[in-house]
């Protein structure tokens, strides 16, 4: 019995290597006519949906002045969700985002970090992306990603 099994697997296995030599693709017939047969016509559409893209801003080290010297620094790792098409503009633009968010975090952290130890992680956000569409442009960043952060 085995013997017949082995000598069928290999007659099958020649049978499609001499298709193959001679130019014949049986696989490619074979999805031809099975796996490409037309969609249902009822069936609902699906969206295509693109996975989310990112730049780097990497980190943002932040002096906190507090009555006229530094009494604290704030550092926070940044990633900038934006549309795929836009993310050369962005990452292009990094220097203009760096200056800006530095500029916004130096004078909103001392008021923040007076009362409370912890950074606010949504606010600090919202802040965050108000520059990044006053500096790019509404719709050029989707959202502000503090994935760590830390006040010494």
């Amino acid at each position: 019995m085995l013997f017949i099994v082995l000598a069928f697997l290999i007659m099958v296995g020649g049978l499609i290597g001499g298709l193959y030599f001679w130019g014949i693709d049986p696989l490619d017939k074979f999805n031809q006519l099975v796996g490409n047969a037309p969609a249902d016509p009822n069936a609902p559409k699906v969206p295509a949906v693109t996975p989310p893209s990112f730049v780097e801003f990497g980190i943002l080290i932040v002096p906190v002045v507090q009555d006229r010297e530094v009494k604290k620094q704030a550092e926070m790792i940044i990633k900038l969700e934006v549309p795929y098409e836009k993310k050369e503009k962005v990452a292009q633009n990094l220097p203009r985002l760096q200056s800006a968010f530095l500029q916004e975090m130096m004078s909103f952290l001392p008021g923040h970090l007076r009362n409370q130890p912890q950074l606010d992680h949504a606010a600090i956000q919202r802040r965050l992306q108000y520059q990044a569409d006053k500096v790019l442009g509404a719709g050029m960043v989707k959202d502000v990603l503090i994935e760590q952060s830390t006040v010494k």
